[in-house]
């Protein structure tokens, strides 16, 4: 009987999740929503067990660059399109560095906490946090008139790692997912996407906007995306993008790059003691993997950053295999399903591993398209304002780039669509 009633959950699952991905019309050409895709359950702790973030009692460094551009810049109209290039259309309005630090907050050794402590020059915070990141006191090497600035937070272990926002929204919309945010590790030691995954549809987001509490106040929630991709062992390296919006008008507030490298563990720093930025940034053993110096294959460097179409960059490559991963959720707060593939050149069905893959065609007027000088690029909505997609309308994040070590590409796409409720797909695929 157990049995039984395990079959038909999952089947119930399954249909849920079938009837969500046939809301979105350009879904049919993914492949993983093919006939061939096999999807499974993941559980609810997987996002937890495979982070490598605040694994361990000490604390791990990071260092990185933070790059903050600004949207009026961004959203600018002198372009003939929707391509953005750095260093022709657009330069970081402030560039600085950051470092963090992580480890296991726990003492019964169950492994349910981690600690997070970001350090921020004053060039690298941007806008980010306002209202929570605090000046820093105890700094090394810095002059009291060119400040550090710190920001805290400790991650407690819940379910899919989804996580509540602070809010203040209409009755009918509490408990739908608008409030919360959720972690996902796309790929293991590959790729992880963070934030709130519920999208209002047009009349909900009219509604947000004219809605007031009983004191008059208006509504109030969080809207952001952050994108990591990792290379190296253990995430060594990685490249990120933070795009923030309006959780209320869905105006772009903020966009920001990151690249960061992990520190060696025996640096022996302690956030909460004084911070030298010269002496942590001293101790990275290669220093051209920050800066992303030594991409291997030119000609597709070159394609990308001149705002060559994906298309067009691809084809000069010489790709012969290609894996990937998708992670589903059933619901904002809800359960999660995976799905994976690899092809190579010559197997059936993949003798066009190129073309059958690149970014969904369509409601490009909608996305900017920014391509950083140093092989990655960024794909994301202009804005989330009731009326900019239709409610069944495809909506994707996506950060992509060209790898360090083995002259490959990467990318990850949050996907999904307002009807849907909100981003429900993530995946990451590679080729090599």
């Amino acid at each position: 009987m157990k049995g039984s009633c395990s079959q038909l959950a999952r089947c119930a699952l399954f249909c849920l999740f079938m009837s969500r991905l046939h809301i979105c019309s350009a879904y049919a050409e993914q492949w993983w929503t093919s006939s061939e895709a096999s999807w499974k359950p993941v559980s609810s702790d997987y996002n937890w067990s495979h982070r490598r973030t605040g694994t361990r009692p000490d604390w791990s460094p990071y260092f990185g660059n933070w790059l903050h551009y600004r949207p009026s810049e961004l959203l600018s109209n002198d372009k003939s399109s929707n391509i953005v290039i750095e260093g022709k259309h657009v330069r970081p309005w402030t560039v600085g560095r950051m470092c963090k630090f992580l480890r296991q907050k726990d003492d019964s050794g169950k492994d349910e906490a981690f600690e997070l402590k970001s350090i921020y020059e004053e060039s690298a915070k941007g806008d980010w946090a306002k209202g929570f990141i605090e000046k820093r006191i105890n700094t090394a090497d810095r002059e009291d008139d060119v400040p550090l600035w710190q920001l805290g937070h400790i991650f407690n272990k819940t379910p899919y790692r989804v996580t509540a926002l602070p809010c203040s929204l209409p009755p009918k919309l509490e408990g739908v997912g608008a409030e919360s945010s959720r972690v996902t590790i796309v790929m293991p030691d590959g790729c992880t996407v963070s934030g709130p995954r519920w999208l209002p549809t047009n009349e909900e987001a009219d509604e947000l906007q004219q809605w007031k509490d009983k004191d008059g106040k208006n509504a109030m929630r969080f809207q952001f995306c952050e994108l990591w991709l990792a290379e190296g062992t253990a995430e060594s390296t990685k490249v990120g993008a933070f795009v923030m919006y309006d959780g209320i008008t869905g105006e772009l507030v903020q966009i920001f790059r990151m690249k960061e490298v992990l520190l060696p563990n025996e640096s022996g720093d302690d956030p909460e003691k004084g911070i030298s930025m010269d002496q942590l940034e001293s101790t990275i053993d290669d220093k051209s993997r920050l800066i992303r110096k030594d991409i291997v294959d030119a000609d597709m460097l070159r394609a990308l950053r001149c705002g060559e179409s994906l298309d067009n960059v691809f084809q000069q490559s010489h790709f012969t295999s290609f894996a990937g991963r998708a992670v589903r959720c059933s619901s904002p707060n809800g359960a999660e399903e995976e799905c994976t593939t690899n092809m190579a050149a010559g197997n059936d069905g993949a003798s066009n591993i190129v073309a059958s893959l690149l970014a969904p065609k369509g409601k490009e007027a909608q996305h900017i398209d920014i391509r950083f000088e140093d092989g990655v690029y960024l794909r994301v909505p202009k804005s989330f304002c009731p009326g900019t997609f239709a409610d069944d309308a495809e909506v994707c994040l996506e950060l992509g780039s060209l790898r360090l070590d083995d002259g490959g590409f990467h990318r990850v796409r949050m996907t999904g669509c307002r009807k849907s409720g909100g981003f429900d797909v993530c995946a990451y695929e590679r080729w090599q």
